[in-house]
């Protein structure tokens, strides 16, 4: 693995400009296709949370549904991979329950990533892919 801040097994939601990212980044969309059709890389990253914690439902709505669906091939694979989900906006916590601050408006990250979502450093959370 390379040096990127990215727990392999688990989803990495990291603020882009704190942390370290997978070199391979593409857009949610396309991470959902890879996500169906069990083709995704040891290493991943994944923009344009921000969209779909903001406007896009139906897209938030085919993102969670693969992430449930293919939960239990992800913690097949060996190596694990490493999945990061880039934002670009500050992380607020109060709990267990983290926040996304974008344009000054705070979106939850629970509808996707369920409620296990921890704290491992400044700018990066993660979450089992049991979501």
């Amino acid at each position: 693995m390379s040096d990127i801040d990215a727990v392999a097994g688990m989803y990495n939601i990291i603020v882009s400009s704190e942390r370290e990212s997978a070199e391979y980044r593409v857009p949610i969309e396309e991470f959902v296709t890879k996500l169906e059709n069990r083709d995704l890389p040891d290493e991943i990253c994944v923009a344009g949370l921000e969209e779909v914690l903001t406007e896009d439902e139906d897209l938030r709505d085919q993102l969670v549904s693969a992430m449930r669906q293919e939960m239990d091939y992800l913690n097949s694979q060996r190596p694990l991979p490493a999945i990061q989900f880039v934002v670009d906006g500050d992380i607020q916590g109060a709990g267990d329950s983290f926040d996304v601050e974008i344009d000054d408006e705070f979106h939850s990250l629970e509808p996707i990533f369920g409620r296990q979502i921890k704290k491992r450093d400044s700018g990066w959370l993660v979450a089992p892919f049991r979501v």
